[in-house]
């Protein structure tokens, strides 16, 4: 059959489908050149012998066509070795391992590859094979956004799974390419993975205040001052339950977020530590605080324990078991260790059941006394102890004077001390007893 004439074999089998692989391009491209000039060769054989025999030449129109078909097929040839560099470097792009691409790299070469063939002669960019390219260039382009969002950190095992469900394929992430992302269709899949994406946005935030509450009470220690030399104690109360307590409102308003269910177990066991931790030092911030008081009040005069000798009993007790508390404490200062003592929340919620009933028996002393003498009214309690337990020395219950009685700052003594022979006031008036 003639190659050349409308619907032979050239026609129906020259390489100018985009989808054809370059190398079958040019492969097919090479035999038809040497079919062609073959032809070429024997009509030349043949209008040198009419010439010989001086006959008329009847095929002009079949040896022009023979020459446009030549120049196509140089052209074509020219066009397919141009697309075959691209592909080839298309290629490299589709193999490279998923894991390790940069959506920037890939887009500046996308980029590069279709400047190179808007860059072709423009006789070459009429080809439907350079017309698919750049189809298939402006597509990867379109979906780079897409590759971006998914290289995301937010994206964990559990949704690939979800995508790969959706999508229907089965990848392994360790051998995972940028060509069989590519071939998913992302541009018309993409509502499906961005949805996946904002599921995975919404938990990495979630993901992420978990792992700031585990990070600050797993490594949280007490800040520990000393006491006296009596022992160490407990401070830095506000910076304690503010955090503990903006972290429990914090976990409880979780329970309103879409992406919820995926932490509930984790979010819940931290509720319970941070309630557990906040009910803890809510009892032990008033044990430490009625301990020092009393601490202060038993310790600091010599005539309470004669006054109130059960209470001051009582209270040694409650201060040696308060005292190895604070040892414990000393010796393993982070809060979840703390946390964990044995029973110390029942330990504490007793011990401040003891120093209360303590303290407000001698608040009742205390009110006795003040019934006795109404003046005792004007000072407080602590100032009132002081009074009671340095009663044989005038010396120091002086400051107290001004508090009773609006017109007294000092009383005059004799130079034994023995008896008071008047008073005077804060600006030095004096009265003098006859």
């Amino acid at each position: 059959e003639w190659p050349l004439r409308p619907g032979g074999e050239w026609n129906t089998k020259k390489p100018v489908q985009g989808h054809i692989k370059p190398a079958d391009a040019i492969d097919t491209l090479v035999l038809f050149e040497k079919k062609f000039m073959k032809l070429k060769e024997e009509r030349d054989n043949i209008v040198k012998a009419k010439e010989a025999l001086e006959l008329t030449s009847a095929g002009a129109l079949q040896d022009n066509q023979l020459e446009i078909i030549l120049e196509e097929v140089k052209d074509l040839n020219e066009v397919w070795r141009e697309l075959s560099s691209i592909w080839s470097q298309l290629d490299e792009q589709k193999e490279k391992p998923w894991l390790s691409i940069n959506p920037r790299k890939v887009r500046a070469s996308l980029d590069g590859l279709l400047t190179q063939c808007k860059a072709m002669p423009s006789r070459l960019r009429s080809y439907s094979s350079y017309e698919y390219v750049t189809k298939v260039l402006i597509g990867f382009i379109k979906v780079n956004p897409t590759v971006v969002a998914l290289k995301s950190e937010a994206l964990k095992e559990r949704h690939w799974r979800m995508m790969m469900k959706e999508l229907h394929v089965v990848w392994v992430m360790n051998e995972l390419t940028l060509g069989q992302v590519w071939a998913v269709d992302l541009l018309k899949n993409e509502n499906v993975v961005r949805d996946i994406i904002t599921i995975a946005q919404g938990e990495m935030a979630l993901e992420q205040f978990l792992k700031n509450v585990r990070e600050k009470w797993n490594t949280y220690e007490l800040e520990m001052v000393n006491y006296q030399n009596k022992c160490r104690l407990i401070r830095g109360w506000d910076e304690l339950f503010d955090g503990v307590r903006e972290h429990i409102n914090s976990v409880s308003a979780m329970k309103l977020s879409p992406y919820y269910k995926v932490f509930e177990e984790e979010a819940l066991t931290w509720e319970d530590k941070l309630n557990r931790i906040n009910a803890i030092f809510d009892v032990w911030i008033d044990v430490q605080r009625r301990w020092v008081y009393l601490d202060g009040i038993f310790s600091g005069s010599a005539d309470i324990p004669h006054l109130l000798p059960t209470e001051t009993s009582r209270f040694a007790s409650i201060s040696t078991e308060f005292m190895g508390l604070m040892k414990k404490v000393v010796k393993s200062p982070l809060i979840v260790n703390v946390i964990a003592i044995n029973g110390v929340q029942r330990s504490l919620e007793r011990l401040a059941d003891l120093l209360q009933k303590i303290q407000k028996a001698l608040g009742e002393y205390l009110e006795r006394e003040r019934a006795g003498f109404p003046r005792f009214y004007f000072v407080g309690d602590e100032d009132l102890l002081d009074i009671i337990g340095n009663s044989k020395n005038v010396q120091k219950i002086q400051k107290h004077f001004r508090k009773m009685f609006a017109g007294i700052a000092t009383i005059i003594l004799n130079d034994e001390e023995s008896a008071i022979l008047g008073v005077s006031s804060r600006e030095g008036e004096e009265l003098r007893f006859i």
